[in-house]
């Protein structure tokens, strides 16, 4: 289980699939994405699940807190194992959750994962020009930097809008104020214990 202070991640389960075609078929929260799709049934939904299941460059998650229950989705997509990076997200679906630290939570928490465990070098994202509370978010609380601007990029009611390429490297996490807290204490005390073999383990050379 990946965790962060308030948060935690589980894997997609078929009891979550209401959640997420609901939040797929909201239309606050569907604007406030890069990608775009006709409202989705429940039986596609599922085949959806089916067909993702068991990717090896892409994992989603169900974002959790003992308090507040099921709150969203996040995940690592297009994992590049060559260059080691990744494209990440996050859908919080519940309005009322917003703006109380579940996002920054789960961004560091994702931030701690993939860079220490899964060994990633850098995460990238997207993030259309008036979706405020992920600019906020990821640039000026998580310190993730704006890479580039792709220029009427997303199409949405009527109008064109710039497309914010966004990303962090593994030593800018380790450089933030917070990071420490979500790195493992092991990681942070050397207390992992290791094998240190006698001299009368090793084979001859």
């Amino acid at each position: 289980m990946i965790k962060g202070k308030h948060v935690f991640f589980r894997p997609i389960e078929y009891k979550d699939l209401d959640s997420v075609q609901s939040w797929i078929n909201n239309p606050e929260m569907s604007s406030l994405v890069v990608g775009w799709d006709f409202p989705v049934s429940l039986a596609q939904q599922e085949k959806w699940f089916e067909r993702n299941i068991t990717p090896d460059t892409t994992h989603r998650w169900i974002v959790e807190s003992e308090e507040m229950g099921v709150l969203g989705l996040t995940g690592l997509w297009q994992i590049d194992w060559q260059s080691r990076q990744a494209l990440t997200a996050l859908k919080l679906g519940d309005k009322d959750i917003r703006g109380k630290g579940y996002g920054t939570d789960s961004i560091m928490a994702l931030m701690a994962y993939a860079f220490l465990e899964v060994g990633l070098h850098r995460l990238w994202g997207e993030i259309i020009d008036y979706n405020i509370p992920s600019y906020r978010a990821y640039v000026q609380k998580c310190g993730w930097k704006v890479e580039g601007v792709l220029r009427d990029a997303i199409y949405r009611e009527g109008q064109y809008h710039d497309l914010l390429r966004v990303a962090i490297l593994k030593h800018e996490f380790l450089a933030h104020p917070q990071s420490q807290d979500y790195i493992p204490k092991s990681l942070k005390s050397g207390e992992i214990p290791r094998i240190k073999p006698l001299e009368a383990d090793v084979a001859p050379s």
